[in-house]
């Protein structure tokens, strides 16, 4: 196929050398995990273009490199010279020019600043203007799209600009789909798009000389497990476990019952009384619990109540983890006198005199046997007295519940196990504010991630682009009937290598295809809106 011959025009500051002395040129064209940069070996006799020559080219100098075939040569990079390397023999003098294009500018400056409220295109905007002096409109075109994303909250520290600008491009979405795509144009400009909302028209029908194909399972998650903010109770009602005896054992005492008499919550509380203990009286009771795997509860919260206070030495609770020989105790702070007279106990777990007795030395817990967090099985109260006269003692407990536990769903998919085996992956996000919110993410996420990912690598000398360049970021359509494939692909790369000593342009590509990630409302059976809260600080 014949195609017009390459040619090269390249500047560095006010020095543009002439096509003659470019021996090589290699532009590489990135968008979104990296910025794009070149390199430029020129000839360099009698150090013209050394310092002190006579077109000596400076460092952090404008460069712009434009690419083409015959009368078309348009613009492939707008950046900046970062490097140069002189390279010498007894035959030949070369200088190296290299850099990167407008997009160094993103890792200059460091952001502390907090977006309260904002749209995603608003926070790029302003990161490009009142941080990197980047310019995103084009002939009153602007450049940064909107997005439908709103950040409730966003506070950073000392974080680099191309961080956050990489966080709300990952983060943000578009009629349905999450995430976007950013790059610097030819033209130097920063473009921000939704992922997949640009295509290039370029025909690589018969073009192909060099072509790369394959699938991988690397990527494949097919089993998701998201968990969501700490903000659940069990019971659900924070009372339902103290409302009846079902599941309460009394395991030393007289009695045990549902009493309706001055309840602190709902209509019932759990009462039992003391029985002869040798010269003491005792009361030692529990309440076997399930479901709470995985357990992610921060609080256990209770009020309790005894009629008399008068020799009390013992109240105890304790977490069978899972059973009588492994456990957690902790002695109970707060216990109230007489009818009625509630006191509220706040106990975090996960913590033990083990570790923090001094930074938690109320309700601190002490660990017997192999207890474990993740295998508790019941809650046992056991309150003692250092006498035996008098009647029975009543001792009581209301409103028991675990607290700040993590809301959760799970969404898996046989189909893809079965072909390439269990593949996990846990995700929290703060801003999941029930199990359903949980579901709707965990079945976006299987969605995205529970098939195989397509990489395709193409070379090629005899592709003419005229005047529009291919660009990552760009979707185009290929078409390879030995390996069976006709569909559009993403550009994610894009290599511009020009050989002047064999008069070659050749063009690389990496391209890749994936299911899209679809916005986690569009799992529901209603849509909701579409205002996200989300909440990122700085590393």
């Amino acid at each position: 196929m014949s195609v017009d011959l390459p040619v090269v025009a390249v500047a560095f500051g006010a020095v543009a050398p002439p096509q003659g002395d470019v021996v090589e040129t290699h532009v590489h064209l990135g968008c979104t995990k990296e910025v794009s940069s070149f390199e430029v070996l020129l000839q360099n006799w009698d150090k013209k273009y050394s310092q002190g020559g006579t077109y000596p080219i400076s460092l952090a100098s404008a460069a712009t490199i434009r690419i083409g075939r015959g009368t078309n040569l348009p613009y492939i990079l707008t950046g900046r010279v970062e490097e140069l390397h002189c390279e010498s023999d007894a035959n030949s003098h070369y200088i190296r020019v290299s850099g990167r294009c407008n997009g160094e500018k993103l890792f200059r400056r460091l952001v502390t600043k907090g977006y309260y409220d904002k749209k995603g295109e608003y926070i790029v905007k302003d990161l490009l203007d009142s941080f990197v002096g980047l310019g995103h409109t084009r002939s009153g075109t602007e450049l940064v799209e909107d997005t439908d994303t709103t950040y409730t909250r966003l506070e950073y520290e000392d974080t680099p600009v191309w961080e956050i600008l990489k966080y709300i491009a990952e983060t943000s979405s578009k009629s349905g789909t999450i995430g976007f795509d950013f790059r610097i144009a030819p033209d130097g400009l920063l473009e921000f798009f939704p992922l997949n909302s640009k295509s290039s028209s370029i025909s690589l029908t018969d073009k192909l000389e060099i072509i790369e194909y394959g699938k991988d399972i690397f990527k494949i998650k097919n089993k998701i497990q998201v968990f969501g903010a700490a903000e659940r109770y069990e019971p659900s009602d924070g009372d339902a476990w103290t409302e009846n005896t079902t599941n309460w054992t009394l395991d030393f005492g007289t009695s045990i019952a549902a009493e309706s008499t001055n309840p602190k919550i709902g209509t019932y509380w759990i009462k039992t009384e003391t029985a002869k203990d040798g010269g003491l009286h005792h009361a030692k009771f529990h309440r076997t619990i399930s479901n709470l795997t995985p357990f992610t509860y921060q609080h256990l919260k209770f009020y309790c109540q005894v009629s008399s206070l008068n020799g009390l030495n013992t109240k105890k609770v304790y977490l069978l983890a899972p059973d009588t020989s492994n456990y957690f105790s902790a002695t109970i702070p707060n216990v109230g006198e007489g009818t009625g007279q509630w006191q509220l106990n706040d106990l975090a777990l996960g913590k033990t005199n083990e570790y923090d007795s001094i930074l938690n030395p109320n309700g601190t817990w002490t660990r017997v046997g192999n207890a474990c967090w993740l295998s508790i099985t019941a809650i046992q109260y056991d309150f003692m007295w250092n006498h035996g006269d008098g009647a029975n003692i009543l001792c009581g407990v209301d409103g028991l519940f675990f607290d700040k536990g993590r809301w959760k769903a799970t969404a898996q998919d046989s189909g893809s196990q079965n072909a390439y085996g269990l593949r996990e992956l846990v995700e929290t996000d703060e801003e999941l504010h029930s199990d359903s919110e949980c579901a709707l993410r965990a079945s976006a996420l299987l969605n995205h991630l529970k098939n195989p990912t397509e990489q395709l690598q193409i070379k090629s000398t005899t592709i003419d682009y005229a005047n529009t360049p291919l660009l990552p970021g760009d979707k185009i359509h290929i078409t390879l009937p030995n390996e069976n494939i006709d569909a559009d692909f993403r550009i994610t790369a894009v290599d511009y290598y020009v050989d002047a000593r064999t008069q070659t342009l050749e063009i690389s590509l990496k391209l890749g295809k994936e299911q899209p990630l679809l916005a986690d409302y569009l799992y529901a059976l209603k849509s909701r809106t579409e205002h996200l809260s989300k909440y990122k600080t700085a590393r």
